[in-house]
């Protein structure tokens, strides 16, 4: 399944539109302003890309474009994760999973067939995950996390790890650390789950509707 690409409208097309709803006019000038703000996208990118990037700028659409993300396991939760980052469109996705496709997983593991038992997990999920969008790269590599070293975590800009256990996640945090990358850690069990991140440094806002108010210290009445 291939992405297919939204044609940009042109200035005559947006003239035309002005009989339509103002909800179109608008969104055809919020894709205009976007070309003209972008400095690294193309206009066809900026189309196909064009309702997140009303949603939170082309700044931040060029960010992802050039973000470079470590996913570790690729079962349920990680199959999710990576077609969410990969339609998002991310620079590149790189999967790590040393596990072999088993029956278990044709049940959750949308991305693999039958005919896949038996191969590396990543390799047999990587083909399909590409068809969704062929401007992100996706690759594969098959060895155990527990084999790298904090190096190998460098080049990423965030790390995921997904279904470990406790040591393994402690063990890929500690590296990450080192070498100063956000990671999240997560997994789900039944109808549970959890998610764990460790940004490092970090800005945040708290948006209060009214402002603090001080403490009253008052007599207790019985």
């Amino acid at each position: 399944m291939s992405i297919n690409e939204t044609a940009l409208p042109t200035n005559g097309d947006i003239m035309d539109q002005t009989n339509g709803a103002p909800q179109d006019r608008d969104a055809a000038a919020e894709t205009v302003a976007a070309i003209a703000q972008a400095q690294a996208m193309s206009a066809d990118e900026i189309a196909l890309y064009d309702r997140q990037i009303r949603l939170w700028g082309v700044q931040a659409q060029e960010r992802m474009r050039s973000a470079n993300i470590l996913l570790i396991s690729v079962k349920a939760l990680g199959t999710e994760i990576a077609k969410n980052l990969i339609l998002n469109g991310i620079g590149s996705l790189t999967i790590v999973d040393s596990e072999q496709v088993t029956e278990d997983d044709l049940g959750a593991q949308y991305f693999v067939r039958e005919e896949d038992i038996g191969r590396n997990r990543a390799e047999a999920a990587a083909e399909r995950l590409q068809e969704l969008n062929p401007r992100v790269a996706v690759r594969t590599d098959s060895s155990n996390i527990l084999t790298k070293d904090q190096t190998y975590y460098a080049p990423f800009q965030l790390v995921i790890a997904c279904d470990q256990n406790l040591e393994t996640m402690s063990t890929i945090n500690a590296a990450c650390r080192l070498v100063n990358r956000p990671f999240y850690a997560s997994g789900i069990h039944g109808f549970y789950g959890f998610i764990f991140a460790d940004l490092i440094l970090h800005d945040y806002i708290i948006e209060r509707e009214t402002s603090n108010m001080p403490a009253v210290i008052k007599q207790e009445t019985a």
